[in-house]
């Protein structure tokens, strides 16, 4: 990075509160910074301002061009190689523009390190990684590094996937939060590698350094052809195939930290890569590769935090993963939709107490169901009218609740108008008849009740006319 961009660099790390002002003759940038982020930056070019964005970009909402003209002064930012900045501590942004750092320094293309670099994080640019949004578990994954996996092995098992881990070790290293240790001090080879141990490159250099980074006994060649795999691969091979979980396969604990999980890992990937045994036979590099497979499988998972937290409530504690959970609420919806069904039959052919056993269970089994909860309310009310008024009115206002709280539930309204039939409430009965048929026109239960009602209101007008024609006829 240019002087200007380290020293905003600089202010971002230290989460320093106040303006970056640089200038360069007539020219001049300013670069709000509040906890860590940029807030706001200004600058005098007019290839940088919003005008000039608007009119190379026509047509674009005015959140589009500012964010044009931020990205054209973060990019003058990285390139600029002169001028003079000066940092005032406390002053505030006019506005807030926020923009993402980390973002602008990576698209200004970093070059990716050494794929024999040996990663490891350090201060104080790690504090600022820390902060960065970044998949799961990715920020924890890097922050960790100790210098002793190289950075092909740091991107192929980094969680969130190879681009992400990528990008942000660009970022990293840009930043100072990664380095690369090298070989003579790295964790791994640091005791593989001497000032005076001549090296020809080949296979036999190669299986004294995994001896000495190992701390076993290795022989001068890789492997013979001769060897079993019981002998080739010692016992962890069969302790790996008869592991009964992910931790099992690593050696540790569920209850153990995870650094004591990376690090049995570390050992195992070390002692178990292929690598060590291309020159074995067909059978060891077959069994060689399944435990290898076994312990890459297991660190996945367990090097994960949330996927091991997971398999722990899975495996460990023996709950339902939120998959199986919604499985079985799937399956209880379906079996509960066909019992109601069922429910509808005894209801219609008033057999009251059957329907009354199944609607209840249907709403118990899936509550958020609101027809179940009102078919239950309905004939809960239904069998305690004119025995038990308050156990019939808690039916009622069970009802009442389900379909207050569903904008669709036609078949609850025309029940609603039931329950004011039955307490001789007929213009509230009217009403719950006509609101189900603003729902649904054609329910045929409602139309029914309306059709009904009016057959007996019109009853009722024709005994009142004939008894005030009785009272009041001639006398012959």
């Amino acid at each position: 990075m240019n002087p200007l961009a380290a020293k905003l660099a600089e202010c971002l790390v230290a989460r320093a509160q106040g303006a970056l002002d640089w200038t360069d003759g007539k020219r001049r940038r300013v670069i709000f910074v509040a906890d860590g982020a940029i807030t706001l930056v200004q600058s005098n070019l007019k290839s940088e301002t919003t005008d000039h964005a608007r009119e190379q970009q026509p047509g674009v909402d005015e959140a589009q061009v500012v964010a044009a003209a931020n990205q054209a002064r973060m990019a003058g930012i990285f390139k600029e190689t002169g001028g003079e900045s000066k940092w005032v501590e406390g002053r505030s942004a006019p506005r807030r523009e926020p923009i993402d750092f980390a973002e602008s320094l990576y698209s200004t293309g970093l070059p990716r390190p050494r794929v024999t670099s040996y990663l490891r994080a350090q201060s104080p640019g790690c504090t600022w990684l820390a902060r960065q949004a970044m998949p799961p578990g990715l920020s924890d994954y890097l922050l960790d590094l100790d210098g002793s996996r190289t950075l092909d092995d740091v991107i192929e098992f980094a969680p969130g996937g190879a681009a992400a881990a990528e990008r942000w070790i660009r970022i990293g290293f840009a930043l100072g939060a990664l380095a690369d240790v090298g070989i003579e001090t790295s964790v791994y080879e640091v005791r593989a590698v001497t000032k005076t141990r001549p090296s020809s490159g080949g296979i036999d250099d190669i299986a004294a350094m995994i001896a000495d980074a190992t701390g076993k006994a290795t022989p001068r060649h890789l492997a013979t052809a001769t060897q079993p795999v019981a002998d080739r691969l010692g016992p962890v091979h069969a302790r790996i195939l008869g592991a009964a979980n992910h931790f099992a396969v690593l050696g540790v604990s569920w209850q153990d930290p995870v650094e004591t999980i990376r690090r049995s890992y570390f050992t195992l990937a070390r002692e178990l890569h292929p690598d060590r045994f291309v020159e074995d036979s067909a059978e060891v590099q077959a069994s060689a590769a399944e435990i290898f497979d076994r312990v890459r499988a297991a660190w996945e998972v367990l090097g994960d935090v949330k996927r091991r937290e997971a398999y722990i409530a899975k495996v460990i504690r023996g709950e339902k993963t939120e998959e199986e959970q919604a499985m079985e609420k799937v399956r209880a919806i379906l079996d509960s939709e066909s019992e109601f069904k069922r429910g509808l039959t005894d209801h219609y052919a008033g057999r009251l107490a059957q329907a009354h056993d199944i609607f209840t269970r249907c709403a118990e089994r899936v509550p958020e169901e609101r027809e179940f909860a009102a078919y239950a309310g309905y004939t809960t009310f239904k069998i305690h009218h004119g025995k038990d008024e308050a156990k019939a009115e808690a039916g009622a206002k069970r009802l009442f609740d389900a379909v207050q709280g569903s904008e669709r539930l036609d078949s609850g309204w025309v029940l609603i108008g039931l329950v004011h039939r039955a307490k001789s409430n007929d213009k509230a009965a009217r009403e719950a008849f006509v609101a189900a048929l603003k729902i649904k026109p054609a329910n045929p239960d409602a139309m029914r009740e309306l059709k009904r009602m009016e057959k007996e209101k019109e009853a009722r007008q024709e005994d009142d006319a004939s008894f005030i024609s009785r009272l009041f006829g001639k006398k012959k």
